[in-house]
């Protein structure tokens, strides 16, 4: 240790001190009436959402080790046409465009093999060609082997096939692996060793099948049982004479699979899921059950049988799934844990977000019976046509599905009429099934919910930025109820908050508490996405996170499940209280800037005024020194600093500088471009600052934002409409009046919008009718300690000790990581009840449940 390691906390720990006696702390109180209940809240609220996105299966949940065991990985999905490095869908009318429009939309083909994930090696003289082949295939399902032509080769000179796995195979030391593959041969007289090999070259695992002579189709299968362990191993065939070799359908199993099930599921990233308990499981997408296009669109049919026989789907997220973890283990899998199933089907049209072809409204008929017999696979007795082929699979009960869902993220009158005639097919077989109606991407969307005859619940999606649900803890108490229920099928806090973190743990406790104590609106909720393979990251947050070896669980995760393991069965009335200091910390301290996104804009007159005192103005021709010009291309023409550069994020801020409460004026003028000004303010450094956008959203709203991570941008207020667009070449005269923790935006000496920090301490309470415990959960979102007080009416604790849980970190940035998985964990301590009262302090930055012991009454 040196002298600046020790000298360096103790000055924060000084500046500490100096901070906390010079601005006080907030205080709460809450106060909890148990003899007031509210809205129940529902034992379904906690499910989980998996869609075949990031490799969150194939290669993640599915436990198949190898990658494009079928060969057939290099076709082109159903509905596309190759062109220039393109798949493109064929230009037909969009599903949801006006007028017939067609979507310009295409998706980069990345495949440039025959046999991606697969390659080959000779050793010595040995050589060896490979190549794909259709001829002869092993079944209809999988049309293509992989052919190998061996001019020569013996036991000293050996040609080998390789499999890289899903970026590497995780080989554990002492563990087994199942083996199994066909083969089929021309004149090939010598062995086949199959083998797991460490990155090194060394060997794991072998077994070698001496015998592989045989013209027809043959399975070949073995157990390797590791010798060593390897992270990045690959897997191996090794032949050892000349002649024909057709290969097809290669794979290779851990043991140890969840509850070892054969063609199972990954235990570590099964049982994160099964640890939450979630009542029900939504599947298969999301995106995914749409399709790029309505050919492509996954069908149930093909993903049950034999492995060997499924024919696989191309994924909207760039990638084939072979569908080994299908409709049959999907329903196995949600009986394994306890969850009801939810299972999503295509209403004959592909994404919205992508091609958006469809199926005629006269041509519905094959997609309602496909929903139908899905159902009945699942439910029906084992004399029905369906039932029967469940029970040959070897489960003759039903499987636990309650729910269907119609589509996903359509919307509009035109996706509403389509859903009556789902509904009522559905309904007139299966009237007990809870039926579920697609609202789009945002809240309910009355425009559709009008067209629709009857809905049982209303799927409502909301991804939203840091801090939105602190602004909106009464989002769901204005909605308007009907005679329907809520489902918020995906929802995370997916903005500003870089790959999930601390903050985005307090917000999403914070909405989960919003739709908690919502309880006779909200039934339903399932967080997205549930898994990423951190190798193919296609969306910017997720739940859990995993590779080849290792995993870990966002807090996020954690704020879930103890927000769920915790759930009251009813509301009781509560009210929180928040003492200001009387001499509150600026919220806004830091430095200024000037921005620019996708625009070329000119900056002058910069004026800094405190107290009345300008204490900063801007003199850009005879010094440009004191600022920063970090991104973008600045320069200074006629007295002002120009941004001439396209692109998002270009900035510059004032060096050295930093302000609390002060008056910024400056004058601004868009040279061309889509968007207008962006003006930084409490720049703490060039990555992390507020800002006021002028002229979001080309050049239509102004809206406060936060920036962290230099590119992670979340709105913090509403948006407001522009009186008028921004025009080029004219300057404005812009202002920022940034007081103690509200800040105003002026235009022309116009008031445009302002924004004030909000509480960040939010608490409900609710009773445990099983053991009369109260229930009192808390978000504290301060960076600070918070005492509370909590005052707990007509009801008495019925011991001196209650049960405090607390999810906390000591910064934003905070998050767990392969290589500290649980730093971030609920931590249980008890605290001392006085009858009706307790008093605590709450950690910064912290989730917090208190279980208070009041016996049944």
């Amino acid at each position: 240790m040196n002298l600046k390691s020790i000298i360096q906390p103790l000055f924060a720990g000084l500046l500490l001190v100096t901070t906390s006696s010079l601005f006080a702390q907030q205080k709460a109180t809450i106060t909890i009436d148990a003899s007031k209940p509210g809205n129940p809240v529902s034992p379904t609220l906690h499910g989980v959402f998996f869609e075949e996105i990031s490799h969150g299966g194939e290669g993640g949940l599915y436990a198949e080790l190898i990658q494009n065991r079928g060969f057939e990985e290099a076709n082109i999905p159903p509905g596309m046409t190759l062109t220039d490095g393109f798949i493109v869908p064929p230009r037909t009318p969009h599903f949801s465009m006006p007028n017939n429009g067609v979507s310009d939309w295409k998706m980069e083909w990345p495949i440039k093999s025959d046999y991606p994930a697969w390659s080959y090696k000779a050793a010595g003289s040995a050589a060896l060609q490979v190549s794909r082949t259709a001829i002869n295939p092993l079944n209809n399902a999988t049309p293509h082997s992989l052919q190998v032509d061996i001019s020569n080769a013996d036991n000293n000179n050996t040609a080998s096939i390789i499999n890289e796995g899903f970026w590497g195979i995780n080989v554990v030391a002492g563990d087994s692996y199942k083996l199994n593959f066909y083969v089929r041969s021309n004149e090939y007289n010598g062995s086949i060793t199959a083998m797991l090999q460490s990155e090194d070259g060394s060997t794991l695992a072998s077994h070698t099948f001496t015998s592989a002579n045989n013209t027809n189709w043959k399975r070949y299968s073995a157990t390797l049982k590791a010798n060593k362990g390897d992270k990045k191993a690959t897997f191996v065939l090794l032949f050892n004479a000349p002649g024909t070799v057709w290969l097809d359908h290669v794979s290779l199993f851990p043991s140890k699979t969840f509850k070892n099930r054969p063609n199972g599921l990954r235990q570590d990233l099964a049982q994160y899921i099964a640890d939450l308990k979630p009542a029900f499981i939504r599947w298969p997408g999301g995106c995914f059950v749409e399709g790029i296009t309505i050919q492509s669109a996954p069908d149930w049919k093909q993903t049950i049988g034999p492995v060997e026989q499924r024919t696989g789907t191309y994924s909207p997220w760039g990638y084939w799934t072979s569908n080994g973890f299908g409709y049959h283990e999907y329903l196995q899998y949600c009986e394994d844990i306890g969850a009801a199933a939810l299972y999503v089907f295509n209403a004959g049209v592909s994404c919205d977000f992508r091609s958006g072809t469809f199926a005629p409204d006269d041509s519905l008929q094959p997609y309602i019976q496909s929903a139908l017999d899905a159902i009945e696979y699942a439910i029906g007795p084992v004399t029905s046509k369906w039932g029967k082929v469940r029970a040959a699979a070897g489960h003759p009960k039903p499987f636990p599905l309650k729910y269907v869902e119609i589509g996903n993220e359509q919307v509009g009158p035109r996706y509403a009429e389509r859903y009556n005639v789902f509904y009522d097919a559905i309904k007139s077989k299966y009237p007990h099934l809870e039926t579920i109606a697609s609202m789009g991407i945002g809240d309910v969307n009355e425009y559709t919910l009008k067209g629709m005859k009857h809905v049982d619940y209303a799927d409502e999606h909301a991804y939203k930025a840091a801090g939105w649900a602190m602004t909106h803890f009464d989002h769901f108490d204005k909605y308007k109820r009907g005679n329907w229920d809520l489902y918020v099928g995906e929802y995370a806090t997916n903005a500003g908050v870089g790959a999930g973190n601390m903050e985005a743990s307090l917000s999403d406790a914070v909405y989960i508490m919003s739709m908690e104590k919502n309880g006779d609106l909200v039934k339903m909720s399932s967080y997205a996405p549930l898994l990423v393979d951190t190798n193919d990251v296609d969306w910017p947050v997720n739940l859990i996170n995993f590779d080849n070896a290792n995993s870990f669980a966002r807090i996020s995760y954690y704020a879930i499940k103890m927000l769920s393991e915790n759930r009251a069965d009813v509301n009781v009335a509560t009210d929180v209280e928040i003492t200001q200091p009387a001499v509150k910390k600026p919220a806004f301290s830091g430095g200024i800037g000037l921005a620019t996104w996708d625009t070329k804009t000119a900056y002058k007159d910069i004026e800094v005024i405190r107290n009345g005192k300008t204490v900063y103005k801007s003199d850009f021709i005879n010094d440009i020194s004191n600022w920063a010009l970090l991104r973008g291309t600045w320069g200074v023409k006629d007295s002002a600093l120009a941004q001439t550069a396209a692109g998002a994020q270009q900035f510059a801020m004032l060096k050295d500088k930093s302000f609390d409460t002060y008056t910024l004026k400056l004058k601004g003028k868009k040279l061309e471009g889509y968007n207008a000004f962006i003006i930084p303010f409490a720049v703490k450094d060039s990555n992390t600052f507020y800002r006021a956008h002028i002229g979001a959203w080309i050049n239509k709203i102004g809206v406060f934002e936060k920036v962290s991570n230099g590119y992670d941008v979340s709105n913090i207020s509403s948006a407001v409409d522009l009186p008028d667009t921004i025009v080029a070449n004219r300057w404005y005269d812009i202002a920022l009046e940034v007081g103690i923790d509200t800040v105003k935006c002026y235009l022309d000496s116009k008031l445009l919008m302002t924004y004030t920090e909000p509480d960040k301490l939010f608490a409900i309470a609710g009773k445990d009718n099983a053991n009369g415990d109260i229930i009192v959960k808390v978000v504290n979102a301060y960076g600070n300690e918070v005492p509370v007080d909590i005052d707990l009416q007509h009801a008495v604790a019925t011991s001196l000790k209650a049960n405090l849980i607390t999810l906390s970190a000591r910064t934003l940035t905070a998050e767990n990581s392969f290589e500290h998985p649980m730093q971030y964990v609920p931590v249980s301590t008890t605290l001392s009840a006085n009858n009706n009262h307790l008093s605590l302090t709450l950690e910064p930055y912290s989730i917090n449940v208190i279980r208070v012991p009041t016996g049944k009454q």
